[in-house]
């Protein structure tokens, strides 16, 4: 087997790919989702919400095993309760294609890659307190950003052989770097879509509260707020017996009974002002000029969220949906 090298990217940045077997002549751009530091492969999301998406995943969900087996790829399901993560467990979606020296069978999927291409994302690292805001898939670039954060946090530690505990590099994981505070902000029309990233954003809450449980004069790097926006789910009365449930289980458990999260799942669409509003007003709060507001998905909602950092003198920064 050919080991598959990787090209030089930044989180954020992007990739326009073809796909010969789908339509031999097109080009698509996606963010690319993995970090620079997974070396080994690249990492792509991909929602069926146009044409040729569509046909990309029927491309893929029509095959049988047998072609599969002959393409050299593996198909996975995706899971909101899966406790593991893509390409280790059979729980996370992704269609994972092999290169082999055998090309006489012809029956490799062809994937030519153009770029990548930077985005305004690459601003992330020069900000102090950064908001990122993403709107269905328009999460993807902040996926790759959280998923490099994740690899330099995990960077700051080492394992003790003899007794397995986990010992913190003295100096922090937040010295010697301007990214101080991060809020993620993830909007959702309905629970399925949250499947994307949460393993992601699981192992960050871990390995945060693991590291503030042994530096408990740290500060909370990473906050994480998740909004399902279905306005059926928000206003159906049938729902408050699944809302008595989790006020009563969330403070047993510890954790919000929707995703898994210790991070609350709200309801309804988030209201900017009262959300930007404590990022300079609660203790140990940022000032309006080091909070970086980055938004990726529906203009609509771009622009409401534009108007509010104008509001607060925030800076502003939007990806093309």
């Amino acid at each position: 087997m050919r080991k598959f090298v990787c090209c030089s990217f930044k989180p954020g940045d992007y990739i326009s790919i073809n796909l010969s077997r789908v339509a031999f002549y097109e080009f698509h751009p996606f963010t690319i989702s993995s970090a620079p530091e997974e070396t080994d492969f690249i990492r792509v999301h991909i929602a069926d919400n146009g044409d040729w998406t569509k046909k990309v995943h029927q491309h893929f969900k029509g095959m049988s095993d047998e072609e599969a087996r002959e393409h050299q790829i593996e198909i996975y399901r995706g899971n909101i309760d899966s406790q593991e993560t893509y390409p280790n467990g059979p729980y996370s979606e992704y269609y994972r294609m092999h290169d082999t020296d055998n090309e006489r069978t012809g029956k490799r999927e062809s994937v030519i890659i153009k770029g990548p291409y930077s985005s305004c994302a690459r601003y992330v690292f020069d900000s102090k307190h950064v908001v990122l805001i993403g709107a269905g898939i328009g999460v993807t670039p902040y996926a790759s950003i959280l998923s490099s954060l994740m690899a330099q946090f995990r960077g700051t530690h080492f394992v003790r052989r003899n007794n397995s505990h986990v010992y913190y590099i003295s100096d922090g994981f937040n010295e010697n770097r301007k990214l101080q505070k991060f809020d993620f902000i993830w909007l959702n029309r309905d629970f399925e879509n949250f499947e994307w990233f949460l393993n992601l954003l699981r192992r960050f809450e871990q390995e945060q509260d693991n590291y503030l449980a042994l530096h408990p004069n740290e500060k909370r790097f990473l906050d994480i707020h998740l909004y399902c926006t279905d306005p059926q789910l928000a206003s159906n009365v049938d729902n408050a017996p699944l809302e008595l449930v989790r006020k009563i289980c969330a403070p047993v458990a510890r954790r919000d009974i929707y995703t898994g999260l210790k991070s609350r799942t709200n309801f309804g669409r988030p209201s900017w002002e009262k959300i930007f509003n404590k990022f300079i007003s609660l203790e140990n709060a940022s000032t309006a000029d080091d909070v970086s507001v980055f938004f990726c998905g529906r203009s609509i909602i771009g622009e409401a969220i534009k108007r509010q950092c104008e509001e607060f003198q925030f800076r502003y920064y939007e990806e093309k949906f």
